[in-house]
């Protein structure tokens, strides 16, 4: 049986690969971490830092163009996965700033 015939994608927004820097915010501190990928609804950010389910966070992920705008969202973390002493989460996309 061939199973990619039998694949349906789940999602309603592809996730774009980026492999970008970004700045998180909390409420009392910045950290740098990188973007591994981003869709409609969220993104999956790896950081050196823990972080609690449910923390919200502004991000800040600059334009690498001068002519589009930095991405700022506030988000929210619903899951993570570690991987050695990297943390890897699942990011819901709260609120788009401008």
């Amino acid at each position: 049986m061939n199973l990619s015939n039998a694949y349906e994608e789940k999602r309603n927004f592809i996730r774009m690969k980026m492999d970008s820097p970004l700045q998180l915010t909390l409420s009392d501190k910045t950290i740098e971490g990188v973007c591994i990928d981003l869709s409609g609804t969220g993104m999956c950010i790896e950081l050196k830092e823990p972080l609690k389910i449910g923390s919200q966070a502004v991000v800040h992920l600059p334009s690498q163009q001068s002519q589009i705008s930095a991405f700022n969202a506030i988000v929210r973390v619903n899951r993570v996965m570690e991987d050695g002493d990297l943390f890897y989460y699942g990011a819901e996309i709260l609120e788009l700033l401008s």
